[in-house]
């Protein structure tokens, strides 16, 4: 990992990003534990808990589009912040076929979170 990327600690049931809200960075987690969920029809929806050397924000950083679900730090948390041009910057660097197949697969992964928030 880069040397001049940013940490952050969140403290026990801090709300990092909610649903919805533009994205300026991904996260890394390296210490903590983050819960992801949704809300549907005023419910909300535990869609997944997150550990140390997993990352999360980063699909609504590759589209631009708004986050799909809620991030909370359910523990004291330390994440290393990741911005879109940091990715962008790792991005600009694959070869054509490596980056459609990112691409690809974010569409993927898009379109499977939607399924799994609109059902």
């Amino acid at each position: 990992m880069d040397s001049d990327l940013k940490r952050k600690v969140f403290e026990r049931e801090t709300v990092i990003f909610r649903q919805g809200e533009s994205a300026s960075c991904a996260y890394l987690i390296q210490t903590g534990r983050v819960e992801i969920m949704t809300t549907r029809d005023g419910e909300d929806i535990h869609l997944t808990s997150l550990r140390q050397d997993q990352i999360f924000g980063e699909l609504a950083l590759m589209d631009g589009a708004p986050r799909s679900a809620t991030a909370v730090a359910w523990d004291r948390t330390e994440v290393i912040i990741v911005s879109r041009d940091d990715i962008q910057r790792k991005l600009a660097t694959l070869d054509p076929f490596m980056r459609y197949w990112i691409d690809f697969l974010t569409e993927r992964v898009k379109d499977l979170t939607n399924r799994v928030t609109i059902d």
